[in-house]
């Protein structure tokens, strides 16, 4: 039944990664990339409950911290104008 959940999540995870890949701003690609950052956490902590794997949730929670530092920091770097 995970795989069901999961195949829908990533399935989900495509129409950010067309706006990580084809974003015609730089604004788009931070969207896209948090997006993804975000399903890919899902998909972590999904199989840590089902599997019953407790260090999954870890690993899921250490990646969505690290996907919000890496997006708060792009649009800081952004908005300055620093590429």
């Amino acid at each position: 039944m995970r795989g069901i959940y999961q195949g829908l999540i990533i399935t989900t995870a495509i129409f950010p990664f067309l706006r990580l890949w084809w974003g015609p701003s730089f604004w788009d690609r931070v969207a896209g990339a948090n997006g993804i950052n975000v399903r890919v956490a899902l998909v972590l902590a999904l199989e840590g409950i089902a599997g019953g794997k407790a260090v999954l949730l870890d690993v899921a929670l250490g990646y969505a911290f690290l996907g919000f530092l890496g997006a708060v920091l792009l649009a800081r770097f952004g908005e300055r104008g620093e590429r």
